[in-house]
């Protein structure tokens, strides 16, 4: 393919600072930057000026994006890139994977972030929410957060080196959009355990 070239092939080598900067380089330093410091900055002015409100708002904001991704991406996106040609899905999947990546970190992060100054009265905006069920939502957010990290983004990006290589595995990428079915479906179901949490719903 045009765009793949030996450069491409070393991106797996490099340090994980390295990887980061190649990654905001091809999503655009500029988006990338954006899609990190805007949710966030929401957060750092909802602790400023003291407005739960605003915190409130950007914790369901945030999760909502992230909660819409979550399902979209491997129910649409991945399904509608296989049905493209091999080099047209490359193409696509080499542009959107570095900026989805950036999105999501951005979005989860400030979700996660937010949720705990919301459930955390010491840090002087919290609800003030106590015991079992909202410890238990905020630890069950987080670990999405670093499931994310550890799953979901590196098979997107499993995908993106794949097809940045000199010869893309067609099978490979096949199996990676079977695994980002299954992924979605998980995180999705989660997401909606926290949800029914954290609206005070119980079963039994």
């Amino acid at each position: 393919m045009a765009f793949a070239n030996e450069a491409d092939r070393r991106v797996r080598e490099l340090g994980f600072l390295d990887r980061v900067r190649h990654l905001a380089d091809a999503a655009n330093p500029a988006f990338a930057a954006g899609s990190v410091l805007v949710p966030l900055a929401f957060l750092g002015a909802s602790v400023a000026i003291g407005s739960t409100e605003l915190l409130f708002y950007t914790h369901v904001g945030a999760g909502a994006v992230w909660f819409g991704f979550a399902l979209i991406f491997p129910a649409v996106v991945g399904p509608t890139l296989g049905g493209l040609d091999e080099e047209a899905s490359a193409a696509v999947t080499g542009t959107l994977v570095p900026k989805v990546v950036f999105f999501l970190v951005g979005f989860s992060l400030t979700t996660v972030l937010s949720g705990t100054v919301l459930l955390t009265p010491a840090l002087g905006l919290g609800y003030g929410f106590s015991g079992t069920w909202s410890t238990l939502s905020l630890g069950v957010g987080w670990g999405l957060f670093a499931f994310g990290l550890a799953v979901p983004h590196r098979l997107h990006l499993s995908a993106y080196y794949e097809t940045r290589s000199p010869d893309p595995d067609a099978s490979r990428l096949e199996s990676i959009e079977k695994k980002n079915l299954v992924v979605g479906l998980f995180e999705g179901a989660v997401m909606l355990a926290i949800v029914a949490l954290m609206t005070g719903f119980r079963l039994g």
